[in-house]
């Protein structure tokens, strides 16, 4: 037969209010000290420095923050090649069969106009950790070049972009992310400079090794 507890036996209101004061000082304390730091780089005490808490949680931000911005990047590759076909298919299907006529006569009477000869370049690129560095090619209008770049093991954050003197263009990007190779076929949308940036965001150097083959008249590491 079970008995009752006895009343004296049982926490008085007065220790349950306290536990319950202690309980939440705790929490809140765990809270400022190692929650924050180690999730979101927060570290209003200090505490998580010392600990090396504050150092994860920036680490995670930085690596949410990246992986965004591949995200964004795949996204605007994948409309802009959506784009492109379009393009294409709407010019072949408007083009008629005199203009193909016509057109391949002037490729015939005038090949010095139309075939470009192929530049090819290969070269490598030494990044100490959270240095940058830029290639840029010389393209004109309609101008392409195929490339391929790789590092000798970890990713990398890379941002291919334009400019143009003649047409007052400071900056366009046009491929942004982080990866460890990439490669593709580089279109020029006007005269001017198009290229890649890259910046060693790991703890190691690494070696970046680009190679590029097209119609482009110059190719220059940018101070």
């Amino acid at each position: 037969m079970q008995h009752a507890p006895n009343l004296k036996d049982l926490p008085s209101s007065a220790k349950l209010i306290k536990s319950t004061i202690v309980a939440a000082v705790v929490a809140v304390f765990l809270l400022v000290s190692a929650i924050l730091p180690a999730e979101y780089g927060i570290d209003p005490t200090g505490i998580g420095k010392v600990l090396g808490l504050t150092k994860m949680g920036e680490i995670k931000i930085s690596l949410a923050q990246e992986a965004a911005a591949q995200e964004v990047a795949a996204q605007e590759a994948v409309a802009q090649e959506a784009v492109a076909q379009e393009v294409v298919a709407q010019s072949t299907g408007e083009l008629a069969a005199t203009e193909l006529a016509q057109a391949t006569q002037n490729i015939v009477q005038k090949p010095a106009e139309t075939v470009t000869a192929l530049r090819k370049d290969s070269l490598e690129l030494t990044l100490a950790p959270n240095e940058g560095k830029e290639i840029k090619l010389t393209l004109n209008k309609g101008e392409r070049a195929r490339y391929v770049w790789y590092t000798d093991g970890a990713a990398v954050n890379f941002d291919g972009h334009s400019d143009s003197v003649k047409y007052k263009i400071d900056y366009k990007s046009w491929q942004k992310g982080r990866s460890q190779r990439e490669e593709g076929e580089l279109v020029a949308e006007f005269d001017g400079k198009h290229g890649w940036f890259w910046r060693n965001r790991t703890s190691k150097p690494m070696t970046i090794t680009l190679q590029v083959e097209g119609e482009y008249s110059e190719i220059d590491e940018v101070i």
